[in-house]
């Protein structure tokens, strides 16, 4: 009997399902992508990034350098679309940068992000981590 499991089988959160399109876009290696349904590992401490039951693929397993990933250097990709950086995460201006270029090119995350989805959310979420970040940082100092 087949079974699928939504949970990483590292971490063990549960992941998001992505389309075998968007997986051949960023999987090095294809030929190791098996017949099945997987799952993105949104987990930020997880070094999996697509997962199929127990079969995985990490980081170092993809083509670019994962910016939402806690291994990522401040080079890791955050938007797939527009190339910005986990570098740019602390200029405020850089959700209005994404949507403006989204309203006049548009954008393809189904198959640029390694999620298949828009990285505008995840965006914020880190953006909103760093500033609580940096407002513990100046409470700690005092």
């Amino acid at each position: 009997m087949f079974f699928f499991s939504d949970k990483c089988p590292s971490c063990g959160h549960k992941g998001t399902k992505v389309e075998n399109d968007t997986m051949i876009h960023h999987v090095k290696d294809i030929s190791k992508i098996v017949d099945g349904t997987y799952s993105f590992c949104h987990t930020p401490q997880c070094n999996v990034v697509y997962f199929c039951n127990n079969d995985t693929f990490t980081t170092s397993m993809v083509n670019k350098e994962i910016g939402f990933k806690d291994a990522a250097s401040e080079q890791g990709a955050v938007c797939f679309c527009y190339n910005y950086l986990k570098s740019e995460l602390y200029d405020e201006s850089l959700i209005d940068k994404i949507n403006i270029r989204i309203d006049n090119y548009g954008s393809r995350c189904d198959l640029r992000n390694p999620t298949g989805k828009c990285c505008l959310k995840d965006i914020k979420r880190l953006q909103k981590e760093k500033k609580e970040e940096e407002l513990h940082d100046i409470f700690k100092e005092k």
